[in-house]
């Protein structure tokens, strides 16, 4: 969905939401954490095949990986134990401040290492607040689309 539909270029816009990071959402909290980290550094590698990024999706799939515990555990504080926790039953206001959390920083990540230096501070702040909003927006819509009527 990533390279076919997201795709900056065939949208004609200079920003595009990175829907891929829903991978990294919905990856199963009982896993060992040295099998999270490789499938994050595996997703990032992926878009970075698909991008040309030269590891710029690995490096930021591969922190949000390590940093994911971290932030389930400030979003689902009441859960007692993080592999109990089942993100697709939780609220949508829970998953949408985990989205939140979890898509800024990886974004953050991201557009740091493609500015590289200070001197595009201001490109910086738009290309990472504009990326993050769209992200958010657009995973959101997913989830609400995607979510059981049931709950």
């Amino acid at each position: 969905m990533q390279a076919f539909i997201f795709d900056p270029i065939l949208l004609g816009i200079a920003f595009a939401p990175f829907v891929y990071v829903l991978l990294l959402i919905f990856l199963p909290n009982d896993w060992p954490s040295w099998l999270v980290l490789l499938a994050g550094f595996f997703i990032g590698c992926c878009v970075d095949f698909i991008f040309f990024s030269g590891g710029i999706h690995a490096a930021a799939c591969t922190l949000i990986a390590f940093l994911r515990l971290l932030f389930i555990r400030a979003v689902f504080s009441e859960t007692m134990a993080p592999e109990n926790l089942n993100v697709e039953q939780e609220s949508f206001s829970g998953l949408l401040r985990y989205v939140i959390l979890l898509v800024v920083a990886h974004h953050f990540v991201v557009f740091v290492f493609v500015v590289g230096n200070v001197d595009r501070f201001g490109w910086f702040l738009n290309a990472w607040l504009i990326n993050s909003l769209l992200t958010i927006l657009a995973v959101s819509l997913i989830l609400l689309l995607t979510r059981n009527s049931k709950r």
